[in-house]
């Protein structure tokens, strides 16, 4: 095994990750704990070599649950996990929570490639095939949301704010139980593309590290609209995924963006949209603020946005979240984690 110099970036990996009778695209290290306190990487398996059930079993048999990827092999790893994922979430040795965590880090991956390469008709193919595997997941293993929630960024990126917006708005789709499978595919789709007009503002204002000026929030509030041109620019014409591109910031009482529709003008898949859009934004932390804990969250978005939100979607929103804390809804609005 090839020792790696010192100072070289390395990412974890878990042992779950790897399929049988796949070739890897990246290389694999072991990490070599040193008694001064320093760590050594050593190669384990060079990449384009088939990881065998021996291979595994030699794993398995010495305790070894950890691997390691060089940084610069990040996209590549992300690109394996996509590949495998659907035999993972079907693979009933693989933990719920370990199914979750490298889905949730598959999806990442993707969407961050998306909005570097927003007019890749690929990239729109590959983000669609990743939401029929996460809707089936959620539909057919009990604690899939739970699990995938614990999983999410409480950071805020433009790449896992749209695949937690993804998970909240398909688990409320899947709760309501008046849309096929089809159908949850379609609104997975428009979910993890409704900020993808992002992709056109500029960095200095998405990345700002406070709140945005009046100007800022003019350039910033044209994001539907460029998504929507964008989207029809690769041949993306499905009506629902594009309702949610466009109108998930409008509110049912008319004071939401770009057009400021009303009510049952809101296409209810982008009613769904907003509600997952919201949430995860006063969940996940900023520069300026701290993220909110899930009840407080809902509290906020009771007392101070009752009047934008569709409040038939909202009700089965607080019971996905939290049955036993919202047994009283809409009469205690004390919501707790």
């Amino acid at each position: 095994m090839d020792q790696i110099a010192e100072g070289a970036q390395f990412l974890p990996i878990t042992l779950q990750s790897l399929r049988v009778d796949t070739v890897t695209s990246f290389d694999i290290y072991l990490r070599i704990s040193e008694r001064a306190g320093a760590d050594r990487f050593v190669l384990y398996r060079a990449r384009n070599i088939l990881f065998t059930e021996r291979a595994l079993w030699n794993l398995v048999e010495q305790g070894i649950e950890q691997l390691f990827i060089h940084f610069s092999e990040k996209r590549e790893y992300h690109r394996y996990l996509e590949r495998n994922l659907e035999t993972v979430l079907a693979d009933d040795k693989v933990s719920t929570d370990d199914k979750s965590e490298l889905a949730y880090t598959c999806a990442t991956g993707l969407v961050e490639e998306l909005l570097e390469n927003p007019r890749s008709g690929e990239h729109i193919q590959r983000s669609k095939k990743l939401i029929s595997n996460l809707a089936n997941y959620l539909l057919t293993e009990s604690r899939a949301f739970f699990s995938l929630m614990a999983a999410t960024s409480f950071d805020y990126y433009t790449y896992t704010h749209s695949v937690n917006v993804a998970i909240f708005g398909m688990a409320l789709s899947h709760r309501l139980g008046e849309f096929s499978i089809q159908e949850i595919n379609t609104i997975g789709s428009g979910l993890i593309l409704h900020d993808i007009g992002k992709s056109g503002i500029d960095r200095s204002i998405l990345n700002k590290k406070g709140p945005l000026n009046k100007n800022e929030w003019v350039i910033m509030k044209q994001h539907p609209e460029h998504g929507v041109r964008l989207l029809r620019e690769v041949g993306e014409l499905k009506e629902g995924v594009l309702a949610i591109v466009a109108d998930h910031h409008e509110k049912v009482d008319g004071s939401g963006y770009p057009r400021g529709l009303r009510g049952d003008a809101i296409h209810r898949y982008a009613r769904i949209a907003a509600l997952a859009d919201i949430f995860d934004a006063l969940t996940t932390a900023r520069p300026y603020k701290i993220a909110e804990k899930t009840f407080p969250a809902l509290q906020i978005m009771r007392s101070e946005m009752e009047g934008g939100l569709d409040q038939d979607l909202f009700r089965e929103f607080v019971l996905l979240l939290g049955p036993k804390e919202s047994a009283e809804y809409p009469n205690d609005t004390k919501f707790h984690r």
